[in-house]
């Protein structure tokens, strides 16, 4: 089975008791440390990909993440080839055109960015010896 199976496998049968927190990328935070909450409750993957669906309507797709601890005192994947977070823009209705996203990209030592984002710049302030994602 691979890692994408098992992390969705293990966050589906735990979703009642995981670590909540707030969101880091590559040791980026989304928004200010410790400013957001965020809860996992389901997840789907395929052999290559992992989705994350949160309370708040968010979902992080990871590709290819790689070893994970996933219980109710840490939530973190150590490894991946891309990471992708996707919100409605908080406090307006969710449609289309309200949906945010950051995409980080793995290309051996570097990282690539994107996002949609146009009413403020995003840091990316990312370190690769950091998880691929955690929540703190």
């Amino acid at each position: 089975m691979s890692d994408a199976l098992q992390i969705a496998s293990l966050i589906t049968y735990r979703a009642n008791d995981l670590k909540s927190g707030a969101l880091r990328i590559w040791g980026d935070w989304f928004g200010r440390p410790h400013d957001n909450l965020h809860r996992a409750i389901s997840a789907e993957a395929t052999s290559t990909e992992l989705r994350v669906a949160f309370d708040q309507k968010e979902v992080l797709i990871v590709r290819e993440p790689a070893g994970a601890t996933i219980d109710s005192a840490s939530f973190r994947i150590n490894s991946a080839e891309r990471v992708r977070w996707e919100w409605f823009y908080y406090g307006r209705p969710h449609i289309a055109a309200n949906r945010c996203f950051l995409e980080y990209v793995r290309e051996g030592k570097r990282l690539h960015f994107s996002t949609n984002v146009d009413w403020y710049v995003p840091e990316f302030k990312t370190d690769l010896a950091m998880p691929a994602v955690e929540l703190r």
